[in-house]
């Protein structure tokens, strides 16, 4: 008996599957503009895989994988630096001076030479990279997120507060920031922290402006207007409906600021308002300066400087190229 209803069960679901199938097909023929809903969502599941897919192609560009490869060696010497080199970072900073002849030309002891004070420059140059790095990601973090939050407000709720802040912006704006950044920083005193501080807090402006003009974009599309139209919270409708749709042009302006900030804080530190207690490619570069007799003391420094620049700016083009889609239409 039990048999017998499982047979039944099997023909009335059969059945039904034929009678899905034969409405759909109707439907199909004699509805304009019908999709089947099984085939929509296999079809939905299709265009996202190939469009990971033209993603990742687009992204495997020779400058863009260039980039990536230089930014890595970067970050691989700052990572593991007590690994790469047997001094540590106070046998290369002061108070610590050797007492080494200075500029020292390369040796088993020193591959590269020596700086000014006798320190090693190879040693200089591993723990260098964990200084850049801080100094490329905190102040473009600081800026770029400030920018974030205060430009999305400033665009979405218009009128008076859009006013003030643009009015405060192009008040930063007019004025020369680096020079700014000299200005202070002596006063604040030369800790790294602080002056990226006062860097990042600094550049907040420039992306206020940018983010309130991508703000503008998305806003004036049909779902931001449904959302709001609904009743969304305020501050729901800006950050989970606005801010997601502008995260490409973010991610691409950060990897890009962060090139220019290497070179604009090692600028800093070249004219003597880098920290003394960190190891600074730009300092090295001060040091070295006038002393052609031994052109690796600014060289490498140098060298290393523009690679960790072009490596952020290949990487922010290649991120430009893969994710800005009016580039491929």
């Amino acid at each position: 008996m039990q048999g017998y209803n499982e047979k039944e069960k099997i023909e009335e679901y059969s059945s039904k599957k034929i009678n899905t199938k034969i409405r759909r097909l109707i439907k199909f023929y004699f509805m304009p503009g019908w999709r089947n809903p099984d085939f929509s969502a296999q079809e939905y599941q299709i265009e996202k895989i190939k469009s990971k897919r033209r993603l990742f192609r687009r992204l495997i560009t020779p400058l863009t994988l260039l980039g990536f490869f230089l930014v890595l060696i970067v970050a691989f010497i700052a990572v593991y630096a007590p690994w790469l080199t047997e001094l540590t970072l106070a046998n290369v900073t002061p108070p610590l001076y050797p007492g080494e002849a200075s500029f020292q030309q390369p040796s088993p002891e020193h591959p590269l030479g020596t700086t000014i004070f006798g320190w090693d420059i190879l040693g200089r140059l591993i723990w260098g990279g964990r200084t850049t790095l801080q100094a490329a990601v905190f102040p473009v973090a600081i800026s770029i997120g400030g920018g974030v939050i205060l430009g999305t407000i400033s665009a979405y709720f218009g009128g008076w507060v859009d006013s003030i802040m643009m009015r405060i912006c192009d008040i930063f704006l007019s004025l020369p920031m680096l020079i700014i950044v000299i200005v202070i920083a002596p006063l604040i005193g030369k800790d790294l922290y602080n002056v990226l501080l006062i860097y990042g807090i600094l550049f907040i402006p420039f992306n206020i402006r940018f983010m309130r003009s991508l703000v503008l974009q998305v806003k004036q599309n049909d779902y931001v207007r449904a959302a709001i139209s609904s009743g969304a919270d305020k501050f729901r409708v800006m950050f989970k409906h606005i801010f997601p749709n502008t995260i490409s042009p973010i991610i691409i302006s950060f990897f890009g600021a962060m090139g220019i900030t290497v070179i604009g804080l090692a600028g800093l530190a070249f004219i003597g308002l880098g920290d003394p207690d960190v190891a600074n490619w730009g300092a090295d570069i001060l040091y070295a300066r006038g002393h052609f007799e031994t052109p690796g003391a600014s060289l490498w420094p140098g060298l290393f400087i523009g690679i960790t620049a072009i490596g952020f700016i290949l990487i922010g083009d290649g991120l430009r190229d893969a994710l800005d889609p009016r580039l491929h239409i």
